[in-house]
């Protein structure tokens, strides 16, 4: 082996080395088979990309483009006094805690607080809430926009949410306003009208 490949090599391989887990982490989510996500059952109409890592106990969290296209994440039967999303630090950015039995409007606040935690926003704003269906039970829809920090991307999402049994279930689609929104938001209602638990 020349020089010059022995120095390409010793180059790549870390690289390489770092990459493999990576890739690692994700999983085919196939077109029209139910998935199966610990207490909610969704049928995609194409093919997805489930990360390994959840963004709560309860959470699952698909991308057909990457997290910063878009993202449609699942939270199946989350339980009085947890939170949405995964804890990361409780002094300084605590999350709030679910209560079964929060109303409607208080569904979209908690919402709104949980969102705003996780992705460390300041920038957020309820567009739309109205009444809607999330795998065949009564709740709230909720369109709302925001912009991450040091970032001027617009993004859109769209939320629905509904308490059965005292547990909640979210299905929280959202991508950059300028064409992933739009491209996407379709088939992730149709997934969202589709879910039964």
């Amino acid at each position: 082996m020349s020089l010059r490949r022995s120095s390409l090599f010793l180059l790549v391989a870390p690289a390489l080395l770092l990459a493999s887990p990576a890739m690692a982490g994700w999983k085919l989510v196939p077109a029209n088979r139910p998935a199966d996500l610990s207490g909610a059952i969704v049928t995609p109409q194409t093919d997805w990309n489930q990360a390994s890592g959840r963004p709560g106990k309860q959470g699952r969290a698909w991308t057909k483009d990457g997290f910063n296209l878009n993202g449609l994440e699942f939270f199946a039967g989350v339980p009085d006094g947890q939170p949405l999303y995964r804890e990361r630090n409780k002094k300084q950015n605590p999350m709030p805690r679910f209560s079964g039995a929060m109303l409607l409007p208080e569904l979209s606040e908690f919402f709104e607080r949980s969102f705003r935690a996780q992705n460390r926003l300041t920038d957020f704003i309820v567009v739309e809430t109205a009444p809607a269906m999330l795998g065949g039970h009564r709740g709230l829809r909720m369109r709302y926009r925001y912009t991450r920090p040091n970032d001027e991307l617009v993004r859109l999402g769209e939320v629905r949410l509904a308490v059965v049994g005292k547990k909640l279930y979210v299905a929280n689609f959202y991508a950059p306003e300028l064409h992933y929104f739009p491209a996407g938001l379709a088939e992730a209602s149709a997934i969202m009208d589709g879910a039964r638990f």
